[in-house]
């Protein structure tokens, strides 16, 4: 997975907030041993902030951002678009005559995404994504790929770099266009939903 950029303001305010919960928590502790004439030995100091930071922010960044109890509160607003979509794209390079059927995994944590879109010809990774929130038109995953063609495809395929922004709709689809750089030149639109099943 890769880094993504977001225009979310949480990234800011989150880490604070872990911090001084942190700090309370180690307060806490501290008491908690003197309270129970506990001593622990000189290698091991009593659960420092920086130790609870640490285990706070793992479980944010790989589970909590997700619960809807903290979406409600407005601590994150970032989607959660992980998992397995379903759909189709149409393009250029047969003049949109037909719908190619495609899947698209994402992997996604609070900081990190890796968005893998395969077709019947090729498949295509991510290089750098950014998820807008703010944006009025709706929540927006703008991404590179780099697409390897598979081992059938046609002669006239190779690898090259291409741009997606895709828009996540109140129904729960992902759509938008899609354009291929150097060489290929071709452009389309994906449209996709997801796959219950798989996630």
């Amino acid at each position: 997975m890769h880094g993504y950029s977001t225009d979310s303001s949480e990234r800011r305010v989150v880490p604070l907030l872990l911090a001084l919960l942190s700090i309370a928590l180690a307060w806490v502790s501290s008491r908690f041993l003197a309270a129970a004439h506990l001593s622990v030995p000189w290698w091991l100091d009593a659960p420092s902030s920086i130790a609870f930071y640490g285990v706070l922010y793992g479980l944010f960044e790989r589970f909590l951002w997700r619960n809807s109890l903290v979406h409600k509160l407005g601590l994150v607003r970032i989607p959660n678009l992980m998992g397995r979509w379903r759909g189709y794209l149409i393009t250029s390079f047969d003049g949109h005559a037909k719908r190619h059927d495609l899947v698209i995994h994402i992997f996604q944590s609070w900081t990190q995404i890796s968005v893998f879109l395969t077709t019947a010809s090729s498949m295509s990774r991510s290089c750098a994504a950014v998820i807008q929130v703010d944006d009025p038109e709706g929540v927006a995953l703008i991404y590179q790929y780099q697409n390897q063609p598979l081992a059938d495809a046609m002669k006239t395929m190779h690898m090259h770099y291409g741009t997606a922004m895709l828009r996540l709709s109140d129904g729960g689809c992902l759509a938008g266009d899609y354009y291929a750089g150097r060489d290929r030149r071709t452009f389309g639109r994906i449209c996709c939903k997801r796959d219950v099943r798989g996630v």
